[in-house]
């Protein structure tokens, strides 16, 4: 005789589908006899659970006994209250729970020969009351979660919601847990096993294997790594096919931020964040790292610079971190390094609490420093006045906080392109993106998951935006050549901004005019607004400036110069100058850069690839406004694909040898799955965890990576997959009507496979479907182009 184990001596899982079956099946009267025969030993206990839930009391699986094969032979099933608890009484329990067992001997017992069970002993007396009918359903043996629920509970958490609301979700839809069938921690554990299949083996190199899978579905997708000398991975930065083509329309302004930590290993997550032409948040990329010494920052920067084509953001945005401004000084030597005011406020409440608690202190100063003052001579007063008055001269922290004073506040700020954006708006944005992700277990795979999937979520609300963009708002001010400009221009989040300057012109008054020759100068002022602000224009060629830099800082035009060209009879329009493509509804039109050299016949394949992908997505971009332009395009398509593959078959040999596959320089790569071979940090227990995937960081706590070794790059690669006439790999379409799909769905090669979706409800356009089906021609179109030239 021993205890019965489970997980390795039952062979068929707990079927809930079958359990189910056999409580509906059950007989009214149904009684166990001596000799009743069963199929197998799932049949025999679901019948006996089915049995015992309508009688009112729980099952345990007891006893087995084996013969010198280790086949059983004998079975045994109790009543859950049987036998008594054999902890000592003095025994201190981390969770003391109730006692039930009190010995009662009722059981079923099975004869096994080949599978089949035959009842040989029976008790059906009992020593208890029964459990009665309205509490019956918390009886551990009855508990399961239908397949529509397990459906439903995956999803939900594949979508961001954490496991207690999907589960309370569940037990409202079902009208109370009593009909669900299944408590919240059986939801839990049904969720842990889903999450426990996912990845089989060790976490790095599985989101390794799975990373090259996607460069083999799209050769736009990049990743790179660093490895210590014990082979464990530190860092790690990725970016798909479409955050590159972002990149090249808004990659003006990046916001860096390292406040989130993936709870398993306790490492940074990093996204870097732009701002797309809606004024929402669109991702380049993500890296995770192991500390945040100097080296990391820039390894890190620079292979963000490497995968973006080696352009440089114009203007960076990242925490109050002196490591991290000394890598951007370093690789990012041309950008404009902003500190995120949220940061330095929270890190003011840490380090002067007393005087940040109170409201004379902070708002009166401290948050005047940040955004109120309109002059640099009225910030260093300011900061006089504060010392003087709260006595801060010596205080460490403020002080260092003055000496970074151009990065941070918003008057040095001026005249630098930041997007019109404040830090603080990003990172609250950035704060929902990340807090939505469920569970302190995600494993990298569900983290890399969960971060696909909210970047999908992300392009879809994009793709609604560019939707909603098309046409002209309705104006209130009808023949206006300059409002009419910004309507049919600007999207619609930008014109309404352009609009409310527009409207705020009006209250603009003129102190001052004079001119010199064709430039004009005019001081204006606003009735009940100190301050003043001088407005020079060029009547030849239509060049305006005014002092508040509003169109220097954020890309539209100041209320101010508005006023100035709006009095002027030759202005019909905004001059082109003034218009930033990246805020119009066309930013994504025509991406590729006319100016860029052309690709040599010897260039790589990833050049290739890379200028016909843009082109390719400038095309559909275009050609999916309508029925008449998408058909347009399709005919030409088609006959571009003609014209290649009569080209590819003039190249076969007689003897039927196809040359044009050859490799040129005879430097070609393939691969399959990843050849390093990654190693799992332990895992880290994070103190203060409390329940989300990703965790807060407070303050600039370094970490030193493992050993004091120095990591090892390993060399990121963009197309490293022979194509095969298979054209399965490409990718694949994504409702998008401006971008190529790279969702994250890798199909492991010899692996586990993971297959997420994303279930958000979003309304299909007529463009999006449009540009699905001039996509999948394109992708035949660069197939059968990329495949005809050898590296």
């Amino acid at each position: 005789m021993e205890p019965e184990n489970a997980s390795k001596e039952i062979a068929e899982e707990h079927d809930d589908a079958h359990l189910r079956r056999s409580i509906h099946n059950l007989p009214k009267n149904f009684e166990f006899k001596v000799g009743m025969v069963f199929s197998s030993e799932l049949e025999a206990y679901h019948k006996y659970v089915a049995y015992a839930l309508r009688k009112g009391f729980g099952v345990r699986k007891a006893k087995i006994r084996r013969n010198y094969k280790g086949e059983i032979t004998r079975r045994t099933f109790v009543c859950n209250r049987e036998g008594f608890s054999c902890t000592p009484p003095d025994e201190q329990k981390k969770i003391e729970r109730t006692e039930n067992r009190c010995g009662c001997l009722a059981h079923i017992g099975f004869k096994v020969e080949n599978g089949v069970h035959e009842v040989i002993e029976y008790m059906s007396e009992h020593n208890h009351a029964f459990i009665s009918k309205n509490h019956r359903h918390p009886i551990r043996c009855g508990r399961m979660i239908s397949d529509p629920s397990k459906g439903v509970l995956a999803d939900m958490v594949k979508a961001g919601i954490v496991n207690f609301r999907s589960c309370n979700f569940l037990e409202n839809e079902d009208r109370g847990s009593r009909n669900m069938g299944s408590s919240l921690r059986g939801s839990h554990n049904f969720l842990q096993t889903q999450r426990s299949s996912i990845v089989r083996g060790e976490d790095w190199q599985t989101l390794l294997n799975n990373f090259t899978c996607m460069q083999m579905q799209n050769p736009m997708y990049f990743y790179a790594t660093q490895v210590d000398q014990d082979g464990r991975l530190t860092n790690l930065f990725w970016r798909d096919s479409l955050s590159r083509f972002d990149y090249d329309c808004f990659g003006d302004v990046v916001l860096f931020d390292t406040t989130y930590r993936v709870s398993q290993y306790n490492m940074i997550c990093a996204p870097f964040v732009g701002v797309n032409h809606h004024w929402r948040d669109t991702f380049f990329g993500c890296a995770l790292l192991l500390d945040e010494t100097v080296n990391s920052f820039i390894w890190l920067f620079e292979t963000f610079l490497e995968a973006m084509g080696n352009r440089a953001p114009g203007t960076i945005f990242t925490d109050q971190d002196q490591v991290m401004g000394k890598a951007v000084e370093k690789v990012f030597p041309n950008a404009h390094h902003r500190v995120c005011t949220s940061h330095i406020a929270k890190q003011a409440a840490k380090n002067i609490p007393n005087l940040y608690e109170k409201s004379e202190f902070r708002d009166r100063y401290f948050s005047k420093l940040l955004y109120g003052c309109e002059t640099e001579y009225v910030f260093e007063s300011t900061w006089k006045e504060m010392e003087e008055e709260w006595g801060t001269k010596d205080n460490s922290w403020l002080s260092g906080l003055y000496e970074s004073r151009n990065k941070w506040s918003a008057v040095f700020g001026r005249g630098i392109f930041s997007c019109g954006i404040r830090s603080t708006q990003r990172s609250e944005g950035m704060n929902n993106i990340f807090q939505l992700m469920p569970t302190s277990s995600l494993n990298l795979i569900e983290f890399v998951d969960h971060y696909e999937q909210r970047v999908k979520y992300i392009r879809e609300i994009e793709a609604r935006d560019d939707h909603n963009s098309r046409g002209k708002p309705k104006l209130l001010v009808s023949n206006n050549g300059i409002l009419t400009h910004a309507a049919s221009a600007y999207t619609r989040t930008i014109f309404s901004k352009f609009y409310e300057e527009f409207l705020q012109s009006l209250s603009e008054r003129v102190l001052s005019c004079s001119s010199d020759g064709g430039i004009s100068e005019y001081t204006l002022v606003r009735h009940g607004i100190r301050g003043q602000n001088v407005v020079r224009f060029d009547s030849v060629n239509f060049s305006i400036s005014c002092g508040c830099k509003l169109f220097e800082s954020n890309g539209w035009l100041c209320r101010h110069a508005l006023y100035v060209l709006n009095g002027n009879i030759m202005v019909t329009k905004i001059p082109s100058a003034y218009v930033l493509k990246r805020w119009t509804k066309g930013a994504k039109d025509c991406i590729v850069d006319d100016d860029s050299p052309q690709v040599s016949p010897c260039s790589s394949k990833i050049s290739r690839y890379s200028t016909l992908m843009r082109k390719a997505s400038a095309i559909m971009s275009l050609a999916a406004e309508d029925e008449d332009t998408m058909r347009i395009a399709m005919q030409n398509l088609d006959k571009m694909v003609e014209e290649i593959l009569g080209y590819k078959s003039s190249l076969l040999t007689k003897d039927g040898e196809d040359n044009s596959d050859k490799v040129v320089n005879g430097n070609e790569v393939s691969y399959s799955v990843s050849e390093t071979s990654i190693t799992d940090h332990p895992r880290r227990k994070t103190k203060g965890v409390t329940g989300d995937g990703v965790e807060r960081k407070f303050g600039n706590k370094k970490k030193k990576s493992s050993k004091g070794a120095t990591p090892t790059a390993i060399q990121s690669r963009e197309l490293v997959v022979s194509p095969t006439p298979d054209e399965a790999h490409l990718p694949t379409h994504l409702a998008h009507s401006h971008q190529l799909s790279s969702g994250f769905s890798p199909r492991n090669v010899g692996g586990p496979t993971t297959n997420p979706s994303l279930n958000n409800g979003m309304i299909e356009y007529c463009n999006t479907a449009y540009a699905g089906v001039l996509e999948s021609g394109i992708i035949k179109l660069l197939s059968v182009s990329w495949r005809k030239c050898g590296q």
